[in-house]
């Protein structure tokens, strides 16, 4: 190990900085205990970087990488060689920073590396790929013409200075690179930048670091050093831009951005002033900004974050989701941002909340834990590679080691009305977009309209300490101590001889587990909660919506704890599904304990006096919250409205959204009488995992018992999953026709084949198999060259114990209807030669391949819970399935498999659904309802 390199003590794996020859400087990470291997390699260079005349070509020319190369020159050789091995690849193209990254099974990792390199040693740039890949440009633009987020950005960036690199069209499509002269333009923007000092390469494997150096050195030494230096651009792209920009949204939500350029704070980072400034102007917890303000009914979400411009400039920016009462009064929305800004100046920063943030940050770097994906860790250091000195490649991110109040005033400096932005995004504006002072941006056509900030906005700024809450009884100051800061890190000794959760306490009410886990002995723990309350909800159509508002409102009312709970460390998700409720925490065990203490008492006092806690103003916003998230439902892209369709239409229980639309008209008393009534009986499961011992779980969920059995009765009715039924030789057909976004360029398909349902777990890893052998040659022809889409892949589905495979297909040039039919012709193509001529060492090949993959060990406490988790939740309690996958695995036979492939699609057993963009339609629309019918399968993995 490079005894320069800081990392965590809780890290066992071995690393090495070593620089090439060519200088390429690589991080070489061995890790004994890993069967999936993995390389990043990220370059200095994107958007910035286009030339004028050719926006997009950082981004097309990491398309093109991918064509083939000298010594591979077969166009889909890289994809197809990783994806054989269990693998998974991609890229990305940022302002100044282009990455690459692949992961794979470790016998098949050098030839991976090697064909990876290729990339950066001797591309192709094949002529005969130019228009196909352009076209897949242009496919991933249109995926986000849609997007409100992607089109207020190309705003922004339309704000700064026409002189300036950052005005740029970073995505690119058509309109700016089909041109003669690209191919050429490509060759000499490759020439220009792709230089061996400008990469940082990552790799991981099992290999001793002595090994892999040496093979990484035999293989990148290859990556030509032109002697090119990193382009630094170093201007204000924004100096005097400022002024406010009225956006026409798509979605029915009203946005206000605030927007300030301040210098560029990175080489500060042992002192974080921008994360300071935003974690007391994010908080969302007692007496911050976010919480008055939503109490005071003006907006529903307040996020502040920055973000890097360039080398000169980063930004502050606050996204606020407002009320249409804060939509009306946006002025004294930003005059409540202005009042916490001058509080912040007024008290001073604060050493001991730069304090708190420090603790946690090196406690989560003392106790850090090997990440579950091999990719999200080496992608992360590749990007640290270029930002921290070289022994802070690890360390860096939770570095908070000097505090800087200089540094943190003179960003609250910045803060300031004539250094800032205001974009404010709304449906509305729609109607005002045809006046000549609306503009139109010019790739996604956005209408918006700019003008300077009005005098009305300064004079509320400058008097903003004189404004008062007219609904509210919070306060905007400083927040309190975090009361979950863990103090104590012991591990508990006491030996525990399960490798998996055992059931330690059942009754009428509750079924609970437990597992002192001995694999990863670490002071973090985690539970799960699964509530089965009363199964109204599931069968009546008023009673869903009503379920769907009382989720939103308890998560909004416990919003200050749940904050709370995350600064120190604590990770969370709050579930709600057809017939149950269920909720997660994952972090220092100290922390856990008092927070499963408050979460089970708080549901206990919502439950009894939700009076207390439902205001009538508040209520009326999570009404208007909850009819607008029902509104943007049919707003949604393609693919997540096929989704989302597929849940609704598989399920007997599933729930049209037009159908909910029309029960929002729901009154206090209404609310009030369900929740008291929600959990008048109540059926639960609870899981303890980690460093926490059997009586301490034991009691905890005793606990939990007492208190509800004071209010409930046992619930002896759950309600069951029921999925639909295809018969063989049966087609189901659902169609939508997007009428609602006429923004939405694209059409979905879905084509679902269902199999059989069984409780055997082995039919799982057919499917699994299936998807290993088909996914590479469907997504070749249909993406790569058929150009359907640029979203063409497969995928496997098990809904208890039902199986379903998928073809997914997002197109903006073809119908859904045409679609199908290259899907059929594909299918018939595949199962005629591919799958014909699948030999059986090919097929022990991929069964090896796969069980690799698959059988790789749990990398953190977290991961293992998860899986141990998901077991409980559907009721099956395979927890052993890694053990068993060996024997699983060997007992499908060549044979076996040939049969259920084919039997899979002969039977076609079939689910379309249909998303479709007008432009497409060029037939009757016939089946644009909820299937009915039709057979269903009773669950078989019920709770009883």
């Amino acid at each position: 190990m490079d005894q320069e390199l800081i990392i965590s003590p809780n890290d066992k794996r071995q690393y090495s900085l070593i620089t090439l020859p060519n200088q390429l400087e690589c991080l070489i990470i061995s890790d004994p205990n890993t069967k999936i291997s993995g390389a990043c390699l990220e370059i200095c260079v994107g958007w910035l970087d286009d030339p004028k005349e050719y926006q997009g070509i950082a981004h097309f020319c990491e398309h093109m990488l991918f064509m083939g190369s000298e010594k591979y020159p077969t166009q889909n050789d890289y994809t197809s060689f990783i994806q054989l091995h269990s693998g998974s690849y991609n890229a990305s193209t940022w302002l100044q920073r282009t990455k690459y990254h692949f992961s794979i099974e470790n016998d098949a990792f050098v030839g991976g590396l090697d064909r990876f390199a290729q990339f950066f040693i001797c591309p192709l740039f094949d002529s005969s790929c130019i228009e196909r890949e352009m076209n897949a440009v242009e496919s991933e633009f249109n995926l986000s013409l849609a997007d409100d987020q992607s089109r207020l950005w190309e705003i922004f960036v339309q704000q700064s200075d026409p002189q300036s690199t950052f005005n740029r069209f970073g995505c690119g499509n058509l309109l700016t690179l089909n041109k003669p002269e690209i191919r050429d333009q490509l060759l000499q923007f490759y020439d220009k930048y792709y230089c061996s000092s400008l990469m940082k390469l990552v790799v991981y494997t099992d290999k001793s670091t002595q090994e892999l150096g040496q093979i990484v050195h035999d293989i990148f030494s290859l990556v030509p050093n032109k002697g090119r230096k990193r382009p630094l651009h170093l201007d204000n792209p924004f100096k005097g831009q400022f002024s406010q920009v009225d956006v026409v949204g798509i979605k029915q939500e009203d946005y206000l951005f605030l927007n300030f350029v301040i210098p560029n704070y990175e080489k500060k980072y042992l002192g974080q002033p921008e994360s300071y400034i935003t974690h007391v102007l994010g908080h969302e917890g007692q007496n911050s900004l976010a919480s008055f303000l939503k109490d005071e009914g003006l907006v529903t979400e307040l996020i502040v974050g920055s973000q890097r411009l360039n080398d000169q400039v980063s930004e502050i920016y606050f996204e606020i989701s407002l009320t249409e009462e804060g939509f009306d009064n946006y002025e004294k929305v930003i005059g409540f941002v202005f009042q916490q800004i001058d509080k912040i100046k007024e008290k001073g920063v604060k050493k001991e909340i730069f304090d708190e943030i420090a603790q946690i940050k090196h406690l989560e770097f003392k106790f850090k834990e090997n990440s579950s994906s091999v990719l999200e860790y080496i992608e992360k250091l590749s990007e640290n590679m270029h930002k921290y000195p070289k022994n802070h490649i690890i360390y860096g991110d939770y570095a908070y080691e000097q505090f800087d109040p200089e540094s943190v005033n003179e960003i609250l400096g910045y803060l300031n009305p004539n250094n800032m932005i205001i974009f404010l995004r709304s449906p509305s504006f729609a109607e005002d977009k045809d006046d000549e002072d609306f503009m139109q941006e010019t790739y996604c056509k956005t209408k918006y309209r700019k003008q300077q900030i009005s005098n009305e906005i300064f004079q509320i700024i400058k008097n903003s300490n004189n404004l008062k809450a007219e609904k509210t009884h919070k306060i905007i100051d400083i927040f309190p101590p975090n009361i979950y800061i863990p103090q104590n890190f012991d591990v508990i000794q006491e030996k525990d001889e399960n490798q998996y959760p055992i059931k330690i306490f059942e009754n009428d009410y509750i079924r609970c587990f437990h597992l002192k886990d001995n694999q990863f002995p670490i002071c973090k723990g985690s539970f799960g909660i699964q509530l089965f309350p009363n199964q109204d909800f599931v069968i009546d159509q008023n009673e869903r919506v009503l379920f769907d508002l009382w989720s939103n409102i308890f998560y909004s009312q416990f919003e200050e704890t749940l904050y709370n709970a995350e600064c120190a460390g604590l990770s969370y998700n709050l579930d709600s599904a057809y017939n149950f409720v269920a909720f997660k925490v994952h972090g220092f065990n100290d922390s856990i304990f008092k927070f499963y203490k408050d979460f089970i008492q708080y549901l206990l006092d919502f439950h009894k006096q939700p009076k207390k806690y439902v205001k009538k103003h508040i209520f009326q916003v999570q009404i208007d919250d909850l009819q607008d998230r029902y509104e943007n439902y049919f707003m949604k892209s393609p693919y997540d409205l096929n989704a989302s369709y597929w849940k609704c239409l598989i399920y007997k229980s599933g729930k049209f959204m037009k159908e909910q639309l029309r029960e929002v008209e729901i009154k206090m008393n209404d609310f009030i009488q369900f929740t008291e009534k929600l959990f008048k009986t109540i059926r639960m499961q609870i899981y303890f995992h980690g460093n926490i011992s059997k009586d301490t779980a034991l009691n905890l969920c005793q606990l939990t018992n007492q208190i509800f059995s004071e209010f409930s009765e046992p619930n002896k009715q759950i309600q069951p999953l029921q999925i639909i039924k295809i018969q063989k030789n049966q087609t189901f057909i659902f169609e939508k026709l997007i009428t609602e976004n006429p923004e939405e360029p694209n059409s979905g398909l879905r084509i679902s084949y269902q199999g059989d349902q069984s409780l055997d777990p082995t039919l799982n890893l057919y499917f699994d198999l299936l998807n290993s052998i088909i996914s590479d040659p469907f997504e070749n022809q249909l993406r790569t060259n058929e150009q359907l889409g640029y979203v063409v892949y497969t995928t496997k589905s098990n809904r208890r114990g039902i199986h379903f495979f998928n073809f997914i297909i997002i197109s903006e040039t073809k119908s859904t209807k045409q679609i199908a039919n290259r899907i059929d012709i594909f299918l018939q193509s595949f199962l005629a030669q591919e799958l014909a001529q699948l030999k059986e060492d090919q097929f022990e090949k991929v069964k090896l391949s796969y069980y690799k993959d698959q059988s790789q060990d749990y990398q953190n406490l977290n991961e293992k819970f998860k899986d141990f988790w998901n077991e409980i939740l559907i009721n099956q309690n395979d927890f052993d399935k890694k053990q068993k996958l060996k024997e699983r695995i060997d007992s499908i036979t060549h044979e076996k498999f040939l049969n259920f492939a084919h039997n899979l699609f002969k039977d076609s057993k079939r689910l379309e659904i249909h998303i479709i963009n007008q432009k497409h339609l060029d037939w009757e629309l016939e089946h644009q309802e909820k299937i009915t019918e039709c057979e269903w399968h009773n669950d078989l993995f019920q709770l009883n």
